[in-house]
């Protein structure tokens, strides 16, 4: 699984290409929780958006969410 994480700190973002979805970790709780409603199509866990196919990703949405990960100064979950 590909992720992202700052030198000598922890992971806070990670994506995998599974058999019937794309997925987005966000982990830091505070960034997704912030954006939770306006991830109402894909599935949903603690820190895992789901997509089932690739015309359901919002482009400029996970770019808010990746900018304000890097913005974030939150223990990742």
């Amino acid at each position: 699984m590909a992720s992202y994480q700052r030198p000598g700190g922890e992971i806070e973002v990670a994506f995998a290409s599974q058999r019937n979805y794309i997925s987005l970790y966000i982990l830091k709780s505070e960034v997704l929780d912030r954006h939770r409603a306006e991830l109402s199509h894909p599935s949903l866990g603690k820190g895992c958006i789901r997509y089932r196919k690739p015309d359901q990703i919002d482009f400029a949405l996970v770019e808010r969410l990746l900018e304000q990960s890097r913005q974030s100064t939150a223990r990742a979950c």
